[in-house]
C-alpha cells in the first residue's frame, strides 16, 4: 500500500494540479447471478438441478486531468464478491504484466462452496505528456489493440472474452509506452511491460503495433515483440466489399518454454440490415488448441489459456452475433459460439453457447441488464475432466444495474 501512495503522490506532482481541484467521477455496479447446476457441470453437487449463486458489488473511483499537454489518471477499484458453487479463476491476463500488485484484500473467508472476498487495487496510475506528433505513457494504463469482434489476436497484452459482460474498462498494465503519429490516419506505439517482481519465470515484455489506413476503406496493422517470453509476430487487415465489413487478423507464436511454433487467426464480418440490426460472423483457428475431446485437459495448465491471454481451448471455433436498438431506452443482443471436437470413435461432437442481454437505460448515467447464458454440449467425466468447450457451463441467469456519478 505504500508503493500505491508513493505513486498516486508522483503522477500528483507531475501533473503540476492540486489534487483538491480535479473532480471526482466514478462507476457503482451491483450484479446478481444464478445457475442451474446438472450433471456434467462444474459446480454440481449431488442433488440435480442445484442453484448456484454469485452476487458482486464494485466500485470505481477516478480521478485525473490533462492540462498544456500534461495528463494523469488514478482509477481505485474496489470490490466485493459473495459465491455459492461457482468458480472463479485465479489468474487473469493483467496479472502477467504488472510489476507490482498496488491492492490488497479486505477480506477472505472460504467453507469450500461458499466464499466471500472483499478486495481494492489501482486498475490505473499513469502521466502523460502529449508533443506535438507523440506521446510519452507511465505508469499503469490499458493497452488495447486488434481489430476482432469477438477475438482479438493481436491484443497481446490481454482482451476481453467473447461474453464478458463488463468491457468498459480494460485492466490497466505497468508499463512504457511511446505513441507516434507520423499521419492523420496512422500511428506505431512501442510498449515495453513489466513483469511482476516476485516472479522470476516470468520476463518483461516489449512490442509494436503499427495501424495505418490503405485506400480509402481499408486499414493495415502490424505487430512484432516478445510477450512472456515468447516471440510473436502478426497483422491484421480490415476493408468492406459492397457494404460488408470484412477483416482477417493472425499472430504467429515462437514458444520459448515449450520451443514449438503456433498460429492463431480469424477471419470475421458485420454486415448492418436498413433495420439497424447488426450481424456478425467470426471463425476461429488457434494451432495450439485441442481437435479432440482427450486433448483438452492439457491445455488448463498452459499459462496463455490459464491467464485468459488465450480463451478457448478448442482449435476451431465459431462466432455469430446480433444487436439491435429495439426502443430509443432498450437494446438486445445475441451471441453464439460453437465449437467441434472429435471423440474416441472419431465422431465430430459440436459444443454451443448461447448468450441473450437486453440492456434497458434506466437514465443517462444507469442502465439495467438482464443477460441468460445457454450452454451445451459434454460435460465433465466423472474425474472431473472437461469433455467439450462449453458442456460443463451451468445455464446462467444474470441481473446488473450500474451507474455513474
Amino acid at each position: 500500500m505504500r508503493f500505491s501512495l508513493f505513486c498516486l503522490t508522483l503522477v500528483t506532482i507531475l501533473s503540476g494540479k492540486n489534487t483538491l481541484a480535479v473532480d471526482l467521477t466514478g462507476r457503482f455496479s451491483m450484479l446478481g447471478a444464478t445457475a442451474q447446476a446438472e450433471e456434467g457441470d462444474w459446480g454440481y453437487q449431488d442433488t440435480p438441478g442445484d442453484l448456484l449463486s454469485a452476487d458482486q458489488q464494485s466500485l470505481r473511483l477516478m480521478v485525473g486531468d490533462s492540462d498544456n499537454g500534461k495528463e494523469w489518471s488514478a482509477h481505485l477499484r474496489t470490490v466485493r464478491i459473495h459465491t455459492q458453487g461457482f468458480m472463479t479463476p485465479d489468474l487473469h491476463s493483467s496479472d502477467l504484466f504488472r510489476y507490482s500488485d498496488l491492492g490488497g484484500t479486505l477480506l477472505d473467508e472460504s467453507d469450500g462452496t461458499t466464499s466471500t472476498a472483499s478486495r481494492y487495487e489501482l486498475d490505473r496510475l499513469y502521466y502523460r505528456h502529449h508533443f506535438n506528433d507523440y506521446t510519452l505513457t507511465l505508469g499503469r494504463h490499458a493497452i488495447d489493440w486488434g481489430s476482432g469482434r469477438f477475438w482479438q489476436p493481436l491484443n497481446v497484452f490481454g482482451s476481453f472474452s467473447p461474453t464478458d459482460l463488463d468491457t468498459d474498462y480494460k485492466p490497466g498494465i505497468d508499463a512504457l509506452a511511446m505513441d507516434y503519429f507520423p499521419s492523420q490516419f496512422s500511428s506505431l506505439s512501442g510498449v515495453y511491460a513489466f513483469a511482476p517482481h516476485d516472479q522470476s519465470t516470468l520476463a518483461n515484455s516489449g512490442a509494436f503495433h503499427y495501424r495505418g489506413q490503405v485506400g480509402g476503406v481499408s486499414e493495415i496493422a502490424l505487430v512484432a515483440g516478445k510477450i512472456t517470453g515468447n516471440t510473436v509476430v502478426g497483422a491484421s487487415f480490415e476493408s468492406a466489399w459492397h457494404e460488408i465489413g470484412w477483416r482477417i487478423e493472425g499472430l504467429y507464436y515462437d514458444l520459448n518454454e515449450s520451443d514449438q511454433e503456433s498460429l492463431f487467426w480469424i477471419a470475421g464480418m458485420e454486415y448492418q440490415f436498413n433495420d439497424g440490426t447488426l450481424l456478425s460472423a467470426e471463425y476461429y483457428d488457434n494451432s495450439r488448441g485441442a481437435t479432440t475431446e482427450s486433448e483438452l485437459v492439457g491445455l488448463y495448465s498452459d499459462t496463455l489459456i490459464a491467464a485468459g491471454l488465450q480463451q478457448q481451448l478448442s482449435r476451431h471455433l465459431v462466432g455469430i452475433g446480433l444487436a439491435r436498438d429495439l426502443t430509443p431506452l432498450l437494446r438486445g443482443s445475441y451471441t453464439l459460439l460453437g465449437s467441434a471436437l472429435d471423440d474416441e470413435s472419431s465422431s465430430t461432437v459440436w459444443s454451443l453457447l448461447h448468450q441473450l442481454n437486453i440492456t434497458y437505460s434506466v437514465s443517462n448515467e444507469s442502465d439495467l441488464l438482464l443477460s441468460l447464458l445457454l450452454p451445451g454440449g459434454k460435460g465433465v467425466t466423472l474425474a472431473g475432466e472437461p469433455q467439450s468447450e462449453f458442456g460443463h457451463i451451468p445455464m446462467t441467469f444474470t441481473l446488473r444495474l450500474r451507474f455513474y456519478f
